[in-house]
């Protein structure tokens, strides 16, 4: 991908750009993945099966912010036994009060207990027709529905763009593994696990970004800069092995004085 170099003076100057990935636990880097595309989704799957070459092995849990939460990466958990704690785009919105603005959004319009979908209005979207989707890398049946009741509805300008009405898709596993990440990021461990991501993560970010003020790759291609962040990588490790190393050594001096 590329990044515009001088934006505000429309110079047309463009430069280039990685999507850098990073794997952590208790502080150190365990994997890394480079790529050219700008979408987090697309690089989750890759970065595991990279993280399986290169361990033999899948970890149990991956939190992740929202970026990363879709339907393939969810099903590719599911095929390799990894519990979902990575939200999805919609789980923050979901949780904020219903107010006159937000009330009109997909996401406020979910099933009840008797299958059936409402809008604002209060009338029920009826099903039209449902299709298999073979884009992704995992098959997906989609739901199409459609409100039949918006002609000379009061709130339509406000709900329903198309000139035929108000439609809605729903993919029924979507909305299960959505139900399952929310039920594990509520736990204890859920609640652990996204404070270490925010501190981890963001955290060996920082430190290589400001305090080793390394902001910039100085290679270019994907294996040029993979080589890059590696030897960048080995080198936060080393430190922080030391630093770990020389705290457990300052803590034994004090319990045995």
């Amino acid at each position: 991908m590329h990044m515009k170099y001088d934006y505000y003076n429309h110079t047309n100057v463009f430069k280039p750009g990685y999507n850098v990935q990073m794997g952590s636990s208790n502080g150190y880097i365990r994997h890394i993945y480079v790529s050219g595309d700008a979408n987090d989704r697309n690089t989750y799957i890759p970065f595991m099966e990279g993280y399986h070459r290169a361990y033999g092995c899948f970890p149990r849990k991956t939190p992740a912010d929202a970026g990363y939460g879709s339907y393939d990466n969810y099903c590719y958990c599911k095929e390799h036994d990894i519990e979902l704690y990575m939200k999805y785009n919609t789980m923050h919105k979901e949780q904020e009060k219903v107010t006159d603005k937000n009330r009109f959004r997909s996401y406020r319009m979910k099933p009840d207990e008797e299958g059936n979908i409402y809008c604002p209005q209060g009338h029920t979207f009826t099903l039209e027709q449902t299709k298999e989707s073979v884009k992704g890398r995992y098959p997906r049946t989609i739901q199409f529905y459609r409100n039949e009741h918006c002609e000379g509805c009061p709130l339509r300008s406000q709900c329903a763009q198309s000139k035929h009405g108000r439609t809605l898709q729903r993919t029924d596993k979507v909305a299960e593994m959505q139900i399952e990440v929310r039920e594990n990021l509520l736990t204890e461990t859920g609640q652990e696990l996204l404070k270490q991501q925010s501190i981890q993560a963001e955290g060996i970010f920082g430190q290589i970004k400001q305090d080793q003020e390394y902001d910039r790759l100085w290679r270019r291609k994907e294996t040029m800069v993979k080589l890059e962040l590696l030897l960048v990588s080995i080198g936060h490790n080393l430190r922080k092995y030391h630093t770990h190393r020389m705290q457990k050594q300052k803590t034994n001096q004090k319990n045995h004085s």
